[in-house]
């Protein structure tokens, strides 16, 4: 009968959750300010690996499905997203017409 190498499989369970752990830190610490911004038009937006991208010149942020499927290229958009990870955190859009502000 085998003998289980007890003390292997304990090294590879515990190499295991180490990795898990050092990488949900990153995640942590990626979520911390300061955080990029930018301002401007959105150049292109593309898939690439199963996730979705917007392409601002400086950077390329990821973005959620929904996000991608509603931004279109050219949009004057205002964006913040992570300094590691480059993940988009919040977009807000803005157009030239003037906005209703109410009783004037």
């Amino acid at each position: 009968m085998p003998k289980l190498n007890m003390s292997m499989f304990n090294l590879e369970l515990a190499l295991g959750w180490y990795q898990r752990f050092v990488t949900w830190c990153r995640d942590q610490v990626d979520l911390l300010p300061p955080y990029g911004n930018y301002h401007g038009a959105l150049l292109r937006k593309f898939v690439e690996n199963e996730k979705y991208y917007i392409d601002l010149g400086v950077d390329r942020v990821e973005i959620d499905m929904v996000t991608f499927s509603i931004l279109e290229d050219g949009e004057c958009i205002k964006v913040r997203y992570t300094r590691s990870w480059k993940r988009a955190i919040n977009i807000d859009r803005y157009t030239d017409e003037l906005s209703f502000q109410g009783n004037e």
